[in-house]
């Protein structure tokens, strides 16, 4: 079984911000992002910059920042100018994440508890997701460590989508879905309600759910990827009811 509690988030943050500045500088920047349709690398590049910036101010004043407020790079257009720009931003998040004590209240738009200690694990999985884009795009992407893996698959169900169903992003298709990473041992089993509300047992290292109505096995990497609409379903082992699993593999992609 992983354990996710073990991983340094501020360091993957900048670690995984170092190979996205390595994706801007191989380019090119007109390079579409398959994952996020009308998207290039350049606008990639500065999404994942900006909120990089605007994260540290939340995490660090436990406030809403203004997200016009937020600084782009002095040229957009210029890679190395871009990429200069993005791994400053990590390196100033990534100090704020090290001082946070993760147990103290802060503010977030999550609709979870209201503590410091969503900021590490948020941006990690933010840059990782985005790095893995920036390096389809113009290239061959580094596999996911499959802990950081586990990592998102855990924090995509239990943070993210009860986001997306908070924005009215997302409605959840009915049944239960359980998925299974068939590398590390970890498994997860989601479910709605009548009322479309969400429910998520299991996790990292706990036992399977019951009420298995579609599932979906394979390594971390490829769930992670499937949830986040990075891959399709092709790489992995579906069993159940199919139609019921598609459908909430489908969710993250909307």
């Amino acid at each position: 079984m992983s354990d996710p509690s073990t991983i340094d988030h501020p360091s993957v943050v900048v670690a995984q911000a170092d190979r996205f500045a390595a994706a801007i500088e191989l380019g090119p920047l007109d390079a579409p992002i398959a994952a996020c349709p009308g998207w290039d690398l350049e606008r990639l590049s500065l999404h994942l910059g900006h909120i990089h910036r605007w994260a540290r101010l939340a995490a660090a004043t436990g406030t809403n920042p203004d997200p016009d407020a937020v600084p782009g790079p002095p040229d957009p257009h210029d890679a190395a100018v871009l990429a200069d720009w993005l791994l400053e931003g990590a390196d100033e998040l990534a100090r704020v994440l090290r001082s946070l004590d993760p147990d103290a209240p802060t503010w977030h738009p999550f609709p979870v508890p209201q503590v410091a200690g969503l900021w590490p694990r948020r941006q990690a999985q933010e840059t990782l997701v985005h790095r893995w884009d920036a390096e389809a795009a113009v290239g061959e992407p580094v596999p996911i460590d499959p802990a950081l893996a586990v990592d998102g698959v855990d924090e995509y169900l239990t943070v993210m989508l009860p986001r997306f169903l908070q924005r009215g992003r997302v409605l959840l298709p009915g049944g239960a879905l359980h998925l299974e990473c068939v590398d590390t041992g970890d498994a997860w089993t989601a479910s709605s309600s009548v009322e479309g509300e969400l429910f998520v047992t299991g996790g990292v290292g706990e036992p399977l759910g019951t009420a298995l109505h579609g599932i979906a096995r394979g390594t971390a990497e490829q769930l992670l990827l499937t949830v986040w609409g990075r891959a399709g379903t092709a790489e992995l082992e579906l069993d159940g009811d199919l139609h019921v699993a598609q459908a909430w593999l489908a969710v993250g992609a909307a």
